[in-house]
Order: structure tokens, then C-alpha cells, then sequence
């Protein structure tokens, strides 16, 4: 039974070296910091990044807003990154009345959906320019960051 759970332990040990560490300190606000975390050629470099990055999905006739939030660290680099909104609007009404998705169409809408958001997710991860991270109280912080990407698809 002993050399079973010793085997158990290593293996747990070996999990445990796998994990990412996770850092605990406080996450602030944009609101409640002394200097919002900034980029240093300001945030046109990101905007070009995204714009250059993301891989539009085969869709048409739509405008698209999605707000990711990701962690700035106090070494300027980035984590946590998630899409928490996103709206999807026709870009040019058809002037017909409203409509009624069927079940099959809001199914197709939420994939559809959950595929743009996870497509800002990841070139929001690729950008790998270091920011100048947010200070409260003269200290450097993690700060959460909101960001939102907007895009017509004609």
C-alpha cells in the first residue's frame, strides 16, 4: 500500500510543477489607479494589430462590437485575457419586418458569435507589445483593462 501512495504523491508533485503559477495580488480598476496602464506608441498599435490580425469569418452585411478585458502586470505584459461582450447588428437593414430565427438560426448565431469572440481572445494574446503598467500610490499594479474591438463586414 506505501509504494502506491508515494506514487500518488509524485504524481501529484508532477501535476502541481505544470501549472502556470497564479498571481494573487490585487487587480485594480482603470478607475481606481493613479496612471491608467498605457501603451508607449499609444493604443493605434494595437487598433493596426487587431485590424491586421484578426481573421474575419465568412459572414457579410454586419457590424460588430466586441469588449475583451485582459490583466496588465506590473512587468508590463499581459494576462487573463477574455471576451466578455460582443454585439452583432445588421449593417444594412432589407426593410423587412421583423423576423423570427428559428431554433436552427440561433444556434448558428451563438457559434457564430462565440467564434468571433474567441478569434479577439487570441489576437488580443498575440500582441505582444509591453505595456507601462498602471501605479497607485507610486507603486506599479495589475490592472484590469477593458478594450473594445469594432468592425463593419460588408
Amino acid at each position: 500500500m506505501l509504494p502506491f501512495l508515494a506514487a500518488t504523491a509524485s504524481a501529484q508533485n508532477n501535476v502541481a510543477a505544470n501549472v502556470k503559477a497564479v498571481n494573487t495580488e490585487k487587480v485594480f480598476r482603470t478607475p481606481d489607479v493613479d496612471s491608467k496602464p498605457q501603451l508607449k506608441n499609444g493604443m493605434n498599435g494595437l487598433s493596426a494589430f487587431i485590424g491586421s490580425n484578426y481573421k474575419f469569418p465568412e459572414i457579410k452585411n454586419k457590424q460588430v462590437k466586441i469588449f475583451v478585458s485582459f490583466i496588465v502586470e506590473p512587468d508590463g505584459s499581459t494576462s487573463d485575457e477574455k471576451a466578455f461582450y460582443i454585439s452583432i447588428k445588421d449593417l444594412i437593414s432589407n426593410g423587412d419586418p421583423a423576423k423570427i430565427e428559428t431554433e436552427d438560426e440561433k444556434t448558428a448565431n451563438v457559434r457564430q458569435a462565440n467564434l468571433l469572440k474567441k478569434e479577439a481572445v487570441r489576437v488580443i494574446k498575440a500582441f505582444n507589445e509591453k505595456w507601462t503598467p498602471a501605479t497607485k500610490d507610486g507603486k506599479t499594479v495589475r490592472c484590469l483593462y477593458n478594450y473594445p474591438i469594432n468592425f463593419n463586414i460588408e
